[in-house]
C-alpha cells in the first residue's frame, strides 16, 4: 500500500440495493472511484453499471483480481459473505463485507483463521466510524451517565414486498441477521463486553425466517442489551442508554442523519441535545477505509470485532429456538 493523492479505485462484487443506494453514493462522497462490478449475470451487470455509473462489469474473481482494483465491497447475500471475503482477503486488497460476516461463529472463526490480525477486512458496520458514536463514547469514559448499565436499542423497518433475499432462509435472510446485529454491534462497543447468556423470542414469515425478534442479552460485565429487531413495521432505531444517574436518547446510532439528535437526560429533564455530522456513516467508513489503503493505521477491523458478533447471534438464535 502506498501513499496517493488519487483515487482510490474500488470493486463492487454483487449488485443489491445498498451498493447502489448506500455504498456507491457515499464512495464517491469520498472521493473513490467505481471501476468495476462483480456479478453472475452479465447483461444485468451490465445494465446496473450503465445505471450506476460503474466503468466495467467482471465476474466475481475477475472483478477481485481487477489489475485498476485497491478496495473492494461486497454486497452480496448473507450467504456467499464469506467464500467472497476470503478470495478478496486473499488478494490483498482492503475489503468491506456486508453483514454479517458469516451466518454462524464457526464460520467467522474459519474465515478469521485464514486472514493476519491486521487483514484489512472490515464488517460494514458503519456506525462505529461516524463521529456521533465517538460523542456517545466521550460522554459514558467521561462519567456523564454515572455507571453504564443497559442499553435498548431496536432496529425495524417495514418489508413492503414478499419477494425479497431478506426472506430465503437458504440465502441467510430473517431480521436479527439483517438489523438485530446493529444493537448488538452498538452494545458491544460500548460495554467493552461480549454477550455470556441471552433469552429470546421470534415471530417467523411464511418462508421460516424470524420477522421479528426480541432478546434480552446479558453481558459477561453484568450489563444488558435489551434489542428488538424486525420488518414489519416503521422504520426505528430509537435507542436508550442508561447509566446510574442519566441516560442518552438517540433517534439514530446506525446511520445517523443531520435531522437525527442524541439527547442527555437527568432526573427528568433534557440537560444537552447534540446534532449528527452530516456525512454519512458510510461515508466515514470509507473514508477511513481508503487512509487506510494509503499507509495509515485500521481501526475496528474484523479480526477484532467481527466473532462476538457473530457468538452473540448463535447465543439470541439459539435461545428463540428453545
Amino acid at each position: 500500500m502506498t501513499m496517493s493523492s488519487s483515487p482510490v479505485r474500488w470493486a463492487v462484487l454483487g449488485s443489491a440495493n445498498i451498493a447502489a443506494k448506500v455504498f456507491l453514493p457515499a464512495m464517491r462522497a469520498a472521493g473513490g472511484r467505481a471501476v468495476v462490478v462483480g456479478s453472475r449475470r452479465p447483461e444485468q451487470a451490465r445494465e446496473w453499471a450503465a445505471q450506476n455509473h460503474v466503468e466495467s462489469t467482471a465476474d466475481y474473481a475477475a472483478a477481485i483480481a481487477h489489475p485498476d482494483v485497491d478496495a473492494i465491497y461486497i454486497a452480496l447475500p448473507n450467504d456467499q459473505h464469506i467464500q467472497w471475503a476470503k478470495a478478496a482477503s486473499a488478494a490483498g486488497k482492503p475489503v468491506i463485507c456486508e453483514k454479517p460476516l458469516g451466518l454462524d461463529a464457526a464460520q467467522v472463526a474459519d474465515l478469521l483463521s485464514t486472514v493476519s490480525v491486521d487483514a484489512p477486512l472490515w464488517e460494514a458496520f458503519a456506525f462505529p466510524f461516524h463521529p456521533q458514536t465517538g460523542l456517545l463514547r466521550q460522554l459514558i469514559d467521561d462519567g456523564e451517565l454515572g455507571e453504564l448499565r443497559e442499553i435498548i436499542s431496536e432496529f425495524h423497518f417495514n418489508l413492503a414486498t414478499t419477494e425479497n433475499i431478506r426472506l430465503v432462509p437458504q440465502l441467510g435472510g430473517g431480521a436479527l441477521y439483517d438489523v438485530g446485529c446493529y444493537p448488538i454491534r452498538l452494545a458491544r462497543m460500548l460495554f467493552g463486553s461480549e454477550v455470556e447468556t441471552a433469552v429470546a423470542s421470534s415471530a417467523a414469515a411464511g418462508s421460516g425466517v424470524d420477522i421479528e425478534t426480541a432478546a434480552i442479552a446479558n453481558f459477561a460485565s453484568g450489563q444488558r442489551l435489551i434489542l428488538s429487531a424486525g420488518m414489519r413495521r416503521p422504520v426505528s432505531t430509537f435507542t436508550r442508554i442508561m447509566g446510574s444517574s442519566a441516560e442518552l436518547s438517540v433517534s439514530n446510532p446506525f446511520h445517523p442523519k443531520p435531522v437525527d439528535t442524541v439527547e442527555l437526560w437527568r432526573d427528568g429533564s433534557l440537560k444537552n441535545t447534540w446534532t449528527a455530522d452530516p456525512k454519512s456513516a458510510f461515508q466515514h467508513m470509507i473514508e477511513h477505509v481508503q487512509q487506510v489503503s494509503r499507509g495509515h493505521d485500521a481501526q475496528w477491523l474484523a479480526s477484532q470485532t467481527a466473532l462476538g458478533n457473530a457468538q452473540a447471534l448463535d447465543l439470541i438464535r439459539a435461545a428463540a429456538r428453545a
